[in-house]
């Protein structure tokens, strides 16, 4: 009697139950294709970009695109891009379930010199490409161009160049309309500071101390101006004296 039950589970079931197992098996296969399909990386969203064009970012964009997004070596990612030189830093986080997220952390552009090629000067004086960079800056002009004062990447090893690189810096944050309409900002013969204005006829003599001082007086000084006047009204204007600004009108 047993014997015959297993015969017939032998002849009947045995391959049904093979059937069902391989059934399983594939409907399991199709749902984890479908899973891992859902988790594929299908967007790339940067965010950040305010003074640089992305040009550099594309090719980590289309790297990261359709990998898992559970396998993304992000930290990986994260180097690369923080080693840029106009990078100051990076963060990377997934968006479940198929978007990465990369924020960047651009230097900000201040100035420009020409050491050979042309260099960009971030607010930290650190030296950057200029290849991506298309906004208006500021020329420094009259400054020693060795090339190796501006290695890329690194801060410049001119200390006038910082200094100027700080009072531009003050200037764009508390005269913001004169850091705007600046065309050069100059180290002249005698080692003073001079700003050049867009119009190219205002010359802004600051002497060699007290800058910050003077870049008050000086908006001070266009403040009180009558509204039929500007700085651009005027041929030079001399702030390096004591209590007193002299200037020429055009």
């Amino acid at each position: 009697m047993n014997n015959n039950l297993i015969k017939i589970f032998n002849v009947v079931y045995q391959p049904l139950l093979c059937l069902a197992i391989i059934g399983v098996f594939l409907f399991g296969s199709v749902k984890w294709a479908q899973f891992n399909q859902t988790f594929v990386v299908k967007d790339v969203k940067i965010e950040g970009i305010n003074y640089f064009d992305d040009t550099m970012l594309i090719e980590y964009k289309k790297s990261i695109k359709n990998q898992n997004i559970f396998l993304s070596n992000l930290k990986g990612y994260k180097s690369d891009i923080e080693s840029l030189d106009h990078i100051k830093g990076c963060k990377i986080s997934r968006v479940f379930p198929s978007t990465i997220k990369v924020e960047v952390y651009e230097r900000e552009p201040l100035a420009m010199i020409s050491a050979n090629d042309l260099i960009i000067l971030d607010s930290e004086g650190v030296c950057l490409p200029v290849e991506y960079c298309e906004i208006s800056l500021p020329i420094l002009s009259n400054f020693k161009n060795n090339q190796e004062l501006y290695e890329k990447g690194k801060t410049t090893k001119s200390s006038n160049v910082l200094k100027s690189i700080d009072v531009i810096k003050y200037s764009k944050e508390n005269f913001d309309s004169l850091y705007t309409n600046i065309s050069e900002f100059v180290f002249n013969e005698d080692s003073e500071y001079e700003i050049i204005l867009k119009n190219g006829r205002t010359k802004i003599l600051l002497g060699d101390d007290n800058i910050f001082v003077k870049i008050d007086n000086l908006n001070a000084f266009a403040t009180a101006l009558p509204a039929e006047k500007t700085l651009e009204s005027y041929r030079y204007i001399d702030l390096r004296y004591k209590r007193q600004i002299v200037v020429e009108e055009i």
